[in-house]
């Protein structure tokens, strides 16, 4: 799996590089795991969804314990019911249960589900906080190019520009606690 995200990684730099062959290239690269997984506001953000997860999952577990009690009281009054009332109570049992799936399918489809969206919603903005800095960083320090370390194969240490992606956003973070500071007082 990680040698086919490799390959779009060598197939540009096979194109790239003949073109500036003349010129030096400057390429650095990030490890975008370790950077969300040490910056706070991801961190979070990630607790954030993972709290609304839980209320997602609490409210299913209510709608499955709901079926389950009509079930088993149905079964249990089976045989003193009259054929058009066991008719209608099988109904509302049928009906519960699509209810049950129409609302797992509404809270984890994988592109519009509620917890998708509430991902997308929390930790969009803060990775395209971190990829502003990353573009920022990379242009000031004259890099053509910075791959994330998970599509890389191999990389020299001296190019990891991971802790100086960290220190940026640190040192965003501490400017947006000023700011915020000065404006609340």
């Amino acid at each position: 799996m990680r040698f086919k995200r490799v390959i779009p990684v060598l197939a540009v730099c096979l194109i790239v590089l003949p073109s500036v062959a003349g010129a030096e290239l400057k390429i650095g690269y990030i490890d975008s795991d370790e950077i969300l997984a040490k910056h706070k506001p991801f961190q979070e953000g990630e607790k954030e969804v993972q709290r609304y997860r839980m209320e997602l999952e609490k409210e299913f577990k209510k709608r499955q314990n709901e079926l389950e009690k009509m079930t088993e009281t149905y079964e249990r009054q089976a045989l003193l019911l009259s054929e058009k009332r066991k008719q209608e109570e099988q109904r509302a049992i049928l009906q519960k249960q699509e209810d049950l799936q129409r609302y797992l399918s509404e809270i984890s489809a994988p592109q519009d589900g509620k917890l998708a969206k509430k991902s997308q919603e929390v930790l969009a903005p803060i990775i395209r906080g971190v990829n502003t800095v990353v573009q920022r960083l990379a242009k000031e320090s004259g890099f053509d190019f910075v791959f994330n370390s998970s599509t890389l194969a191999y990389a020299n240490e001296t190019h990891d520009l991971t802790v100086k992606v960290l220190e940026e956003l640190q040192k965003e973070m501490e400017a947006e606690t000023k700011q915020s500071d000065r404006s609340g007082r």
